[in-house]
């Protein structure tokens, strides 16, 4: 039974991991290409996707990696509370905080302008850089953080004892070792803004900054083969590139080994902040309000106020709640298919990477390897790349064979699964990775069979780890935009794409996509919680 399960979960990678990336890669003649290249509008989304993607990778590192050193190498009060803050973003949809922005700094009724008279534009290559840096430098920021817990305090002592002071002791010591976190930072934010869509498409576009991502599901939504020919060939270069950044990334990572753990060590000892402690703790609290606590009340606001742009205290109140949720009819159905999708998702995930994690962490079978790099692929490739390349498979049939899946719940399901799988993968494969093989070698020694091993042995231990697979992979796909914009149709609304319709063009009475947005912010923060508590910590912000 063992062997037949691997075989079977290798076809399954094989086809639905390595195929349809594969099939969309080679699909684009060289003069489909050279034509792309030609193009205007080619050539303008792939220099505004560079400027955009470097600008915001630059300030990730400048924000990221000096408040990773704050929140762990200073005697800064409040830290375990402040470090909890500073990673909620991560939980966010970036889209969300775009539509606050809008609301808080449209140049024409912003909020910050009607109230205080400043003249904001959010329109604008830094608003897209701004509200891009303001949730993807936890990227910057987690990695530091992990590097930072880790690192062998006894070098920074010795440079004390040698007489460095706090700042030299970073410049000497702290930043060559977190050269891998700059690097990798850099990387990952980089991508992440040239694979994100929401943000660029809600803020860019009134802007006329168009990127590869918007620019793909400008080509797709003409709805002719050439459209069709061209986004496909556009998707093939985003896909590229990506893959060209993580393969170098590894490549150097893979040459340069940085140790940071010698041992037992003793808890390193906190630089003295003095006269500047609370000055500082003052402008990290003032820093999280505005990146965080500002949109989230420009949402707020918009989601009560009857009159959109007329911001007064007193036109607040639940009417837009009541009318977008108990009289717009395809609110139930988004938040009804989105949790259906969401759970789907989660739970094909979440068995799979239990049964295949077994493979690759307790035999010796061949192709593992090879499956577990084809498993990693999808979820660092582009959104709308990977959207567009299941299209391709899926719409006639697998590759022309059996029903079409072409604007089905089916199809948006299949993609968050080969989209998020390697979520489910690593937070499982550390589960195994701390279980011992003792264990199963005794229950085998008493008549165990593997099916009686996975059940008796590995669930049981696995359990929180599980349940930390399906929250992590849940928490994404409820309010997912970038894949299910391209994939969706007529009747398949999910959460993310009707805010998205209500921001853009479908709600007449104004507030709808804010009112949908508190209920994913509040949703999604209550889910992480949850998981913190479930987990002791172990697992969520």
């Amino acid at each position: 039974m063992k062997k037949i399960f691997y075989v079977v979960s290798l076809i399954l990678v094989a086809g639905f991991f390595v195929a349809p990336l594969g099939y969309m890669f080679l699909k684009p003649t060289f003069n489909d290409l050279a034509q792309i290249l030609r193009s205007e509008n080619t050539l303008k989304a792939a220099q505004n996707t560079f400027l955009v993607s470097t600008t915001v990778s630059v300030f990730c590192l400048l924000l990221g990696l000096p408040l990773a050193w704050l929140l762990t190498r200073t005697d800064l009060p409040f830290k375990n509370q402040l470090r909890s803050l500073f990673c909620l973003p991560y939980a966010i949809p970036p889209f969300v905080g775009a539509i606050g922005w809008i609301i808080l700094a449209n140049p024409n009724s912003g909020v910050l302008n009607q109230w205080f008279g400043f003249h904001l534009n959010i329109y604008s290559f830094w608003g897209l850089v701004f509200v891009e840096t303001s949730f993807l430098f936890t990227f910057v920021l987690l990695t530091a953080l992990t590097v930072l817990d880790r690192m062998d305090s006894s070098l920074e002592e010795a440079a004390r004892l040698s007489g460095a002071n706090g700042f030299r002791v970073f410049m000497d010591i702290g930043l060559p070792l977190l050269k891998p976190a700059i690097v990798s930072g850099f990387i990952l934010s980089f991508l992440s803004t040239a694979a994100s869509f929401g943000v660029p498409a809600l803020i860019g576009g009134p802007a006329r900054l168009y990127l590869f991502t918007t620019q793909i599901y400008t080509y797709q939504r003409m709805g002719t083969t050439s459209g069709l020919q061209m986004s496909i060939a556009v998707s093939v270069l985003l896909g590229l590139v990506t893959l060209s950044l993580l393969f170098l990334s590894q490549k150097v990572f893979g040459q340069n080994k940085n140790y940071t753990i010698g041992g037992k060590t003793a808890r390193p000892s906190l630089v003295p902040l003095l006269k500047w402690k609370f000055p500082i703790t003052a402008i990290l609290i003032s820093l999280f309000s505005i990146i965080f606590i500002f949109p989230l009340f420009g949402i707020l606001l918009s989601s009560l106020s009857q009159v959109q742009g007329v911001w007064n205290f007193s036109d607040l109140s639940f009417a837009n709640y009541i009318r977008v949720l108990f009289k717009t009819e395809e609110t139930l159905r988004a938040l009804t298919q989105s949790f259906v999708l969401g759970l789907g998702a989660a739970l094909i995930c979440t068995v799979f990477a239990f049964f295949f994690n077994y493979f690759i962490y307790r035999t010796s079978l061949k192709g593992r390897s090879a499956a577990q790099l084809a498993l990693s692929i999808p979820f660092s490739t582009p959104g709308t790349v990977l959207a567009l390349a299941i299209i391709l498979t899926f719409s006639q049939g697998y590759f022309g064979m059996g029903p079409s899946l072409y604007n089905t719940l089916a199809l948006i399901l299949i993609a968050y699964v080969i989209k998020y799988a390697s979520l489910s993968m690593k937070t499982i494969g550390d589960g195994y990775q701390q279980i011992h093989p003792s264990l199963e070698e005794a229950a085998r020694i008493s008549g165990a069979g593997w099916w009686h091993v996975m059940m008796t042995i590995y669930r049981p231990i696995l359990k929180t780890a599980l349940m930390a697979s399906m929250f992590l992979v849940f928490m994404p796909v409820i309010s997912e935009l970038t894949m299910t914009i391209l994939l969706t149709g007529p009747g398949l609304e999910t959460i993310g794409t009707l805010i998205f319709q209500f921001q853009e063009y479908s709600d007449m009475g104004g507030g709808g996509a804010s009112v949908l947005s508190v209920l994913v912010v509040a949703f999604v923060l209550t889910l992480n919680l949850s998981l913190k508590i479930i987990s002791k910590g172990r697992y969520g912000l």
